[in-house]
């Protein structure tokens, strides 16, 4: 059993502080279906997002757990389209990649809150070097008591290199915090800052709650 680290004693000061950092943001808009929509992106270029998920609750198994507590099955999360801001170079990768590198990592917050952060990088694989970066928070599911474990793997990291226009997809096992990656690399015409991006749709996450 592996169990992520938690955040359960963050503030919502210190919360509104984090997520006011450049490239994150905290979650709770509805789901961008369509991620050329107008008006689908923060000026920062992060997206605001939360996740749905079907539950299905046991009595936790676990001989070192207390009785008191309950195991739930989270299934169906997923984050937003995701597109990172443009931080060097200019809009178009123009054939040249991008060399895209993700990381998604679990955390709870304010007890009995679930999030998902989403760290891309794309850079173009030759000058002017057009390169997007980011890391967008989504909240993917807020407990009615308080989140004491998570049982599975609390993070996840990929990498490739783009060769075409098209949506690439990637599916993982079960063992893997993430089910599927969707994502938007070059295109035929700009977009770096405004299409280059990714959603994560993940496995069913087991939480123990008090």
């Amino acid at each position: 059993m592996n169990t992520i680290a938690f955040c359960r004693s963050l503030s919502p000061l210190a919360f509104v502080l984090l997520a006011a950092a450049p490239g994150c943001v905290a979650s709770s808009a509805e789901t961008q279906d369509d991620i050329f929509a107008e008006g689908a992106l923060e000026s920062d270029g992060a997206q605001l997002e939360s996740a749905a998920a079907e539950l299905a609750s046991t009595p936790a198994a676990d001989g070192d757990a207390p009785l008191s507590t309950t195991a739930s099955t989270l299934v169906g999360l997923s984050t937003g389209f995701y597109i990172p801001p443009r931080v060097g170079g200019d809009a178009e990768f123009d054939g040249h990649g991008p060399s895209v590198s993700l990381q998604v990592e679990l955390s709870v917050f304010n007890g009995n809150e679930l999030w998902a952060a989403v760290s891309m990088d794309a850079l173009e694989t030759k000058s002017n070097w057009t390169h997007a970066e980011g890391t967008a928070w989504y909240r993917l599911y807020t407990a009615r008591s308080p989140i004491v474990e998570v049982d599975g793997p609390g993070d996840f990291s990929h990498s490739y290199t783009d060769t075409d226009h098209a949506h690439d997809i990637f599916s993982f096992g079960p063992e893997s915090l993430v089910n599927k990656l969707d994502y938007v690399g070059d295109t035929k015409g700009n977009e770096a800052g405004t299409r280059t991006g990714v959603r994560v749709y993940f496995n069913p996450i087991t939480i123990v709650t008090e």
